[in-house]
């Protein structure tokens, strides 16, 4: 199936400029024409902060065509894990007893890189190996920020 989102208006909210500049890229990949930023979150706790004002604005114009697409890094967490955090933070009851916080025709797209999204530009550049889990002599798990050949991915945007 092929993803096409011409003709949508797509919000992002996310952790950094190299995650933006990521999902400005795949977007234009896909189509997208209209991509707009909210304002810069720079860690993960104001992703999660920003989220349910994110999700109530989305829902306010969710009849036309727009997507909100988030972005967190898992750092030392599983995806399940972060995806937890999201539901936790939009409605903390339904959280509580399993349930859906988000409806399945909701165009609200969670992005988690494992580890963090320089670890993704690292394995696109590299093709290495098990990053996800990758860890130092001290056995603390690799980053991956500054390690990217490419540091600067903005240039694929423009």
């Amino acid at each position: 199936m092929a993803i096409n989102l011409r003709g949508y208006r797509i919000t992002v909210l996310c952790e950094d400029k190299p995650q933006y500049d990521f999902i400005k890229a795949y977007a234009k990949l896909l189509g997208a024409t209209s991509i707009t930023r909210l304002p810069a979150a720079y860690n993960n706790a104001t992703v999660l902060n920003h989220y349910p004002t994110a999700v109530k604005d989305y829902r306010r114009f969710a009849s036309e065509n727009i997507i909100l697409l988030v972005m967190i890094d898992a750092d030392e967490k599983t995806i399940q894990e972060r995806l937890r955090e999201f539901d936790e933070k939009l409605d903390s009851e339904k959280a509580r007893l399993n349930q859906p916080t988000r409806l399945d025709n909701e165009k609200i797209l969670l992005f988690v890189p494992i580890r963090n999204i320089e670890s993704w530009f690292y394995y696109i550049e590299t093709q290495a190996e098990h990053i996800e889990t990758k860890a130092d002599s001290t056995g603390k798990l690799i980053s991956y920020k500054n390690q990217s050949i490419n540091q600067d991915i903005s240039r694929l945007v423009n």
